[in-house]
């Protein structure tokens, strides 16, 4: 289970962090995704000096080389306080959870300065309902929707959050599958290091999604996204995929909203 702290900050002047996969494959969605929270307010900036979140060295037990990765994060957002919103459940629950355990025996001074920068680190999906107070998206998206809930947004409040804020939208239809809870199999690093597992777990993962028949397949991660629209071409499965900041867009845009 991945809990944020209690007491994050809050604001509506926020800093994104694009993640490496937003930076390299999936643009469009971290560009969805900032023109949803300005649609909703938000004041948005880019700090430019940003990279990782280090999770790639903490998933393979490299805890020294992902503290440096964390140190040179939070340099890149260290010119302001404000809330990190980040369109990715795992590199937010990196920087809010596991970035403590990689310092946790390292000096107090350093501890605190973790502490301090967990606090303002905000999944997208749970930033718009729970900092901005976003309960509906409004406009039309006429599809069947079938939700993957990452692991790492396991105990937080990210699966309420994009499910709700999915039905707030006019055409939406979500689909139940078998397996709902499931892994996927990507799991970071696990999917290099652990190959043919992490393969037969994703496309168990697809053929369930891919059985109920959706219209869409969406997630606030884009590594699963990733992970199984990989496995769903190898095996010439249809598979259209799309963040969730996509589908959020996209409505906005059919509505005449955005």
């Amino acid at each position: 289970m991945f809990n944020p702290p209690q007491d994050r900050v809050i604001g509506k002047r926020v800093n994104f962090m694009a993640t490496c996969l937003c930076d390299a494959i999936f643009d469009d969605a971290a560009k969805a995704a900032v023109e949803v929270l300005r649609h909703f307010g938000a004041e948005v900036v880019l700090p430019k000096d940003q990279t990782c979140c280090g999770q790639p060295a903490f998933n393979s037990g490299d805890f020294a080389s992902a503290r440096k990765v964390l140190k040179s994060a939070f340099r890149a957002f260290s010119e302001n306080d404000w809330p990190i919103v980040v369109p990715s459940a795992s590199c937010a629950a990196m920087l809010f959870h596991s970035s403590k355990i990689a310092f946790r025996n390292e000096s107090e001074s350093e501890r605190a300065e973790v502490d301090a920068f967990a606090s303002r680190v905000w999944e997208f999906c749970d930033y718009l309902k729970n900092c901005l107070g976003v309960e509906k998206i409004g406009g039309s998206f006429s599809a069947r929707i079938a939700v993957h809930n990452s692991c790492h947004s396991r105990g937080t409040p990210t699966p309420e959050a994009l499910r709700s804020l999915l039905l707030s939208i006019e055409g939406v239809e979500l689909v139940e599958f078998e397996g709902y809870d499931d892994c996927c199999g990507f799991g970071g690093t696990f999917s290099v290091v652990m190959p043919n597992i992490s393969s037969e777990l994703g496309l168990a993962k697809v053929n369930a999604i891919s059985a109920a028949a959706p219209d869409i397949i969406t997630a606030p991660d884009t590594s699963c996204l990733l992970h199984q629209k990989g496995i769903a071409d190898k095996n010439g499965i249809d598979y259209p995929v799309m963040h969730a900041a996509q589908i959020f867009r996209d409505a906005l845009k059919n509505g005449g909203l955005l």
